[in-house]
């Protein structure tokens, strides 16, 4: 086959990965790979360091109705006789339907498209949005809860949405037996005496950081060994609140904030527990990571995160927003070890459904499955 994928996002976060990796290994099954992104972006400087046998092309949407966009994509659709095309953000799902359009109007055969949706926020509920983008053939989300609000947004069928979860590569977080947990921590400045319990995640409102925070002034002295590692790049005006907040109730010492750290598995090994508190989530790639490391994960329960973790036995599920319940969670991961051994062993259990084979195997059956339609 030969497929497009479109991702013209500067920068480097999740949503990328999931790209990098995806046209990596459809690149590998003997598929011939175009990816629309920036030249000068994160994603083509990744996939040319990675050796990707793919096609660049360096096609920017400034914006959901960049018109030149769509008419570039066209282009490119019709020039590389492309069958099946991806697009991966939301701002980018109207250009592609643009494009798709304009290449069926022209009296083509048209690719088979194909949206990704990897966010909790549901789509602009608008029957003209709705209709420009009935020209997919499947969406596929990363989490049952994405779907259903992807459903509920633009009225399609059920039959249209397809589930695809993220995965992990296992092996890359996986830690050796009696890993040496104290050199870990003296690489990120973080005390060997405190159960640290990591979050990695941008700093940011909706993660939830600031009832994290809230938790640890609750746990109090009964929890004095607890210590918070913030990773992940902040929100400036967010990161300033927080700190505020934490040395007005003099907790300043108990909290580490690391900024962007590129090697997750090392801070891993520096943890003894991860919490991800945020307000939503479509999916979290941070509970896959966690769980092949084989750290205990509470998590709130709301969305995505809700639909991955077993309560008491791949994780702690917490309300949201609620900083005396986290406050109790944190207790429990801290003064239980079986409680932290049995969530580690299930979460690695949980993990061996999360593989990048699988994922990629199920959008190729689909990719597949579009193509023997059109040809029939």
């Amino acid at each position: 086959m030969n497929i497009l994928h479109i991702a013209p996002g500067r920068d480097f976060g999740g949503g990328e990965r999931h790209v990098l990796e995806l046209v990596a290994a459809l690149a590998a099954r003997g598929h011939r790979l175009h990816v629309a992104a920036p030249a000068d972006g994160a994603l083509a400087r990744r996939l040319r360091e990675a050796g990707v046998a793919c096609a660049l092309h360096p096609v920017v949407a400034r914006h959901a109705l960049d018109l030149g966009a769509m008419r570039r994509l066209a282009r490119l659709l019709e020039r590389h006789r492309i069958d099946i095309a991806h697009a991966h953000y939301a701002r980018d799902y109207p250009v592609a339907a643009g494009a798709v359009r304009c290449r069926r109007r022209r009296g083509g055969p048209g690719p088979a498209l194909f949206l990704t949706r990897h966010h909790y926020a549901p789509l602009t509920r608008n029957r003209l949005y709705g209709w420009w983008l009935s020209v997919t053939e499947r969406l596929i989300a990363v989490s049952r809860y994405v779907g259903d609000q992807a459903e509920a947004s633009l009225g399609w069928d059920a039959a249209r949405i397809a589930v695809i979860p993220n995965w992990v590569d296992a092996e890359r977080f996986r830690l050796p037996p009696g890993v040496d947990r104290p050199a870990y921590r003296r690489r990120f400045g973080l005390p060997e005496g405190a159960f640290v319990v990591g979050c990695l995640n941008r700093l940011e409102p909706d993660k939830g950081q600031a009832t994290l925070a809230c938790a640890l002034e609750a746990a109090g002295r009964a929890a004095p060994r607890l210590h918070l590692a913030l990773a992940g790049s902040a929100d400036a005006g967010y990161l300033d609140e927080l700190r505020r907040r934490l040395g007005a109730a003099g907790l300043t010492a108990r909290v580490s904030f690391l900024g962007f750290v590129e090697d997750a598995p090392a801070l891993l090994a520096a943890c003894d527990a991860v919490a991800i508190p945020s307000r939503d989530e479509a999916f979290s790639l941070g509970v896959l990571e966690a769980w092949a490391a084989g750290v205990p994960v509470a998590v709130a329960d709301v969305g995505g995160l809700a639909e991955l973790v077993v309560h008491e036995e791949s994780g702690l599920r917490v309300p949201p927003l609620d900083a005396c319940a986290w406050a109790d969670a944190l207790r429990r991961l801290a003064g239980d070890a079986d409680l932290r051994r049995r969530l580690a062993e299930g979460g690695r259990r949980a993990v061996g459904r999360y593989t990048l084979e699988r994922a990629v195997a199920s959008v190729e059956a689909l990719y597949r499955a579009a193509l023997t339609r059109d040809n029939q």
